[in-house]
């Protein structure tokens, strides 16, 4: 076609009377005109026509992913691919008669077709990954290391080739040539190599998420996870400072998160108060006779032998039991037991969750029991063990 197009400009010449290098000449500059001119036309076409139909189409159907996946940009270069592809097709045969010339248009025009081409699929990769972002959970949102590997791999392999295409090699031979570097590039890109890989054993292991509450003591990071990338995980503490930390870090050393509380619905109480041993001792039929009026106490029996601390366990369970906050289920019990004796008494410790799983709420939840708790210990009998404070000691005087 393009031949036949040159031997029509050349007929067209010879007829006007041009001749010699210069009918070449001149018919080779009108059929490269002509090439660019369609190139032109037709990017043209692509994008003021093509596409916005292209966008309609997609804006009439219910789906959302073919809005994401035929987006403009990814669209447009799809188009610069279509015209490269045609000046790949033109250009170097309009040039056959200058051989030098064609050679650098023919490496050009290559060049050309494979960074377009790796900026496609590049296109394509982010537009699905914000399509896995949209329509699916939190855990995609964590592939923003694999999209990132996949699109330096891209980025690698359109490099390869476009040094194999200038060199005139194979790129296989180009590859082969590289692993003599390997080990130089091995210690420069380090971090990068070993933050991709953990950044993939972080996605598929689905140890980390954007919106997570991680804490990592040895790096004094207590906060909500607010990027995974390639090359970094960034949090933000809560005292609103950003830490940036390598992913490899996170795999190496250990790290607690508490996206399991956040799932469950359910945070952990767990506090414990001591109680003084002296404070220790039977009840009285008069005090039992008390506590039968309550609701926890109803079952007592009238001369039984009870110890106040006993009671005053029974008591706080009823009392944990009857509170709205309270979350229970099979996982999440809760009770009041005592803790091995210490020299400073007998260590009472609460165990419980509550559907308050919020830094504030939460905190008031958890002093709001313990007020009661302290509160409540006089009814019984019991004292809670201090340390002795300088008040203390003046009194003695």
């Amino acid at each position: 076609m393009v031949g036949y197009l040159i031997d029509i400009a050349t007929t067209l010449l010879s007829d006007a009377g041009v001749d010699g290098d210069m009918l070449r000449l001149l018919s080779t500059g009108i059929v490269v005109a002509c090439a660019l001119l369609v190139a032109w036309l037709l990017f043209w076409l692509l994008t003021r026509y093509m596409i916005p139909v292209v966008e309609r189409f997609t804006g009439f159907t219910s789906a959302g992913w073919d809005d994401i996946l035929f987006n403009p940009r990814l669209l447009r270069v799809v188009a610069e691919l279509l015209v490269v592809i045609l000046l790949q097709a033109t250009l170097p045969p309009a040039l056959s008669g200058y051989v030098t010339a064609q050679g650098v248009v023919s490496v050009v025009c290559r060049v050309l077709l494979v960074a377009v081409a790796v900026h496609l699929v590049n296109r394509f990769i982010l537009a699905l990954y914000n399509l896995l972002e949209t329509n699916s959970s939190s855990r995609v949102t964590s592939l923003k290391g694999i999209r990132q590997m996949l699109q330096v791999i891209s980025v690698s392999v359109g490099v390869i080739i476009v040094i194999s295409i200038l060199a005139d090699k194979n790129p296989l031979t180009v590859i082969t040539g590289l692993g003599a570097a390997a080990t130089v590039l091995m210690l420069v890109f380090k971090d990068s190599i070993m933050g991709v890989v953990a950044g993939v054993q972080i996605t598929l292991n689905d140890m980390l998420r954007p919106g997570d509450w991680i804490t990592v003591p040895a790096r004094n990071i207590n906060g909500t996870v607010l990027e995974v990338g390639l090359t970094t995980v960034k949090v933000q503490n809560f005292d609103m400072t950003i830490v940036t930390v390598p992913p490899y870090s996170l795999v190496t050393e250990s790290f607690q998160n508490w996206r399991g509380m956040s799932d469950s619905k359910g945070r952990r109480v767990n506090r414990s108060v001591t109680i003084d041993v002296n404070s220790v001792t039977f009840c009285t039929p008069g005090e039992i006779a008390e506590f039968r009026k309550e609701p926890w106490g109803s079952d007592l029996e009238e001369d039984g032998s009870y110890v106040n601390l006993t009671l005053y366990r029974r008591y706080l369970e009823h009392y944990i039991s009857q509170l709205p906050q309270l979350k229970c289920s099979k996982d999440m019990l809760y009770m009041v037991r005592e803790l091995q004796p210490t020299p400073q008494g007998i260590p009472l410790d609460l165990y419980l969750f509550t559907s308050l799983t919020s830094w504030k709420p939460y905190e008031h939840f958890q002093a709001a029991v313990m007020d009661h708790v302290v509160a409540s210990v006089r009814r019984f009998g019991l004292r809670i063990y201090q340390a002795p404070s300088g008040l203390d000691v003046r009194s003695l005087r």
